[in-house]
């Protein structure tokens, strides 16, 4: 892993976009994580987890150690706390996405065939959510170079809009996805009902972080 001052050497934003490179490996393996779950192989469901811990773990070091090194000034129209808040957003996607994972090893779960069609299609719309805020800070780099401003800052400020519609797509989504559960009470234990209301809703909130770490950074530039 390259220091964090090398990175800083480059952008102030490279190690912003380090720790999204990291979160983002976290976050693609839900995927697998989920086809596990359907195919109700626990082993793979614990080896995969094990996997996420691992990446989050990883983040977390490259968090910590740029906050450890971040400068408290630094000669850029962005102050510290701004940069900070958009690494705790990013922070918070990895962390529920690892809660997720634990989640599915605390407990063998099996998802009834008649909801993972619309779960399926909700955890995709998650991962949309999600790659979009990734790509926003994929921006980053060039829109330091534009000092916040002009076409650049227009065009990030559209995709932190368009995060926003993604979003909400998936708040639907999820509200099908929760109806489908309910309707299926009467066949299901008791604690798989709670249990499984309790994944969905940790993995709505990737989707829900992604779209806070969006707004941090739309916050930034509109101070500019």
């Amino acid at each position: 892993m390259r220091s964090i001052l090398d990175i800083f050497g480059k952008s102030p934003f490279g190690p912003i976009q380090e720790h999204m490179k990291k979160v983002r490996e976290c976050v693609d393996r839900t995927g697998s994580l989920f086809e596990a779950v359907f195919r109700e192989d626990q082993e793979a469901v614990e080896t995969i987890a094990r996997e996420i811990s691992r990446l989050e773990y990883e983040a977390d070091q490259i968090k910590n150690e740029l906050r450890d090194h971040l400068p408290k000034s630094i000669f850029m129209p962005v102050n510290r706390s701004d940069l900070l808040s958009v690494l705790s957003s990013q922070d918070t996607i990895s962390d529920v996405t690892e809660d997720v994972a634990v989640l599915l090893t605390l407990r063998k779960m099996t998802m009834p065939e008649a909801i993972r069609e619309d779960f399926s299609r909700f955890l995709e719309h998650v991962l949309n959510t999600f790659h979009q805020a990734a790509e926003i800070i994929e921006e980053l780099d060039v829109l330091v170079e534009a000092s916040f401003g002009g076409p650049e800052a227009e065009k990030v400020m559209q995709m932190i809009d368009r995060l926003g519609v993604l979003e909400h797509e998936t708040d639907k989504i999820e509200k099908i996805v929760i109806r489908k559960f309910f309707e299926m009470e009467d066949q299901m234990k008791p604690v798989a009902l709670f249990w499984w209301l309790r994944i969905l809703k940790n993995v709505g909130n990737i989707a829900n972080a992604s779209e806070k770490m969006g707004n941090r950074l739309r916050l930034v530039i509109s101070k500019m």
